[in-house]
């Protein structure tokens, strides 16, 4: 109970700094350490990692960091595409959607790591009020990708949603964060229905989880707000690359460290 409870801390911590919400760490660890089925992992992720949204998003909205407006427009294909994620996952083969994520992943870090921004980008003053570009329309279609892929691993969603905001609206990295953050709880609450009526999700482990990802969210919000979006931009990337050689290794039978 300890040692999962200490897996909830340090994926919240880690989620809530650079908006991913903790399941790209929850369901290696469940999965590959604890012996838990990659389903039942991911169910109690989607669990934790909603945790982990309300513990980071309640200090991310008090610091004025989150584009609620852009969130929730959004989550209107994003929250379509997790309950999707969660049907699909039950009938389609998960080595399938594991592969295809993990180029999808690749493509992101190797875009995002020769991606030059201006350090205003990084820095500057963001106006939540100002109009959006029309890029946002666009980015609809990859929100629901990301809903279905939310469901699907247990990620939260945000491993997608952070670059499409920072490349594609050219959303600062940290706002980007703090929205993402708060997404992430709607989108797992809608992606946990499925496993939770289909009986899926073990209490027994998701409570002293949620326990430990509410507790690192709120810390990992806090330690954001003091880093540099720089350092910030480099883990998420290291993240990206450790994800999809991870994922994409285990489904292939491959044991990874």
């Amino acid at each position: 109970m300890l040692a999962i409870f200490g897996c909830g801390l340090l994926a919240g911590l880690f989620g809530s700094m650079v908006g991913l919400g903790g399941g790209i760490i929850i369901v290696p660890i469940l999965t590959l350490i604890f012996n838990i089925p990659i389903k039942s992992a991911v169910a109690i992720s989607l669990i934790s990692v909603c945790a982990t949204s309300i513990g980071g998003a309640a200090r991310y909205l008090s610091s004025g960091k989150v584009d609620y407006r852009l969130a929730l427009f959004l989550e209107t294909t994003t929250v379509a595409g997790a309950l999707c994620g969660g049907l699909v996952a039950l009938v389609v083969k998960p080595q399938i959607i594991a592969l295809i994520f993990s180029l999808m992943l690749f493509y992101t870090g190797i875009t995002m790591l020769f991606n030059k921004e201006k350090a205003e980008n990084q820095t500057g003053d963001y106006n939540h009020d100002e109009p959006k570009s029309p890029a946002k329309y666009t980015i609809l279609g990859l929100s629901f990708i990301g809903g279905i892929i939310s469901s699907m691993l247990g990620v939260g969603g945000g491993i997608i949603k952070v670059p499409i905001m920072n490349l594609i609206l050219k959303i600062p990295l940290k706002i980007a964060a703090a929205t993402s953050t708060y997404m992430i709880g709607i989108t797992t609450a809608a992606g946990s229905i499925v496993y939770l009526v289909k009986g899926m999700v073990d209490y027994q482990l998701a409570a002293p989880l949620i326990l430990g990802t509410y507790t690192g969210s709120n810390l990992g919000a806090r330690l954001a707000a003091e880093t540099r979006s720089k350092v910030i931009k480099y883990i998420l990337i290291i993240v990206i690359f450790y994800s999809a050689a991870n994922i994409a290794l285990k489904y292939l039978g491959i044991k990874t460290p």
